[in-house]
């Protein structure tokens, strides 16, 4: 009885920290206004964050308007939006 507890409580643990990651996600629409990927640094209509190592390989510039995929204040996908 014990050990069915033990494996139920670790079921739900891990549902719950893998549901809290999704919900950490955010989405962030907007013009790129200073880029340095050497630094792996963007700012995004005026929020600035990081770069993850595969979103610093986007093909985007300064100027571009994006939708980046961000967890907390690392942006982990970037992709160009055609207007």
């Amino acid at each position: 009885m014990k050990k069915r507890i033990w494996v139920i409580s670790l079921v739900v643990a891990l549902v719950v920290a893998f549901g809290l990651v999704a919900l950490a996600q955010d989405v962030v629409k907007g013009k790129v206004e200073a880029l340095d990927k050497d630094a792996k640094k963007i700012t995004i209509s005026g929020a600035e964050y990081s770069l993850s190592d595969e979103a610093a390989q986007a093909k985007v510039k300064v100027g571009d308007e994006v939708e980046a995929t961000v967890e907390g204040k690392v942006v982990k996908k970037l992709t160009e939006k055609k207007m």
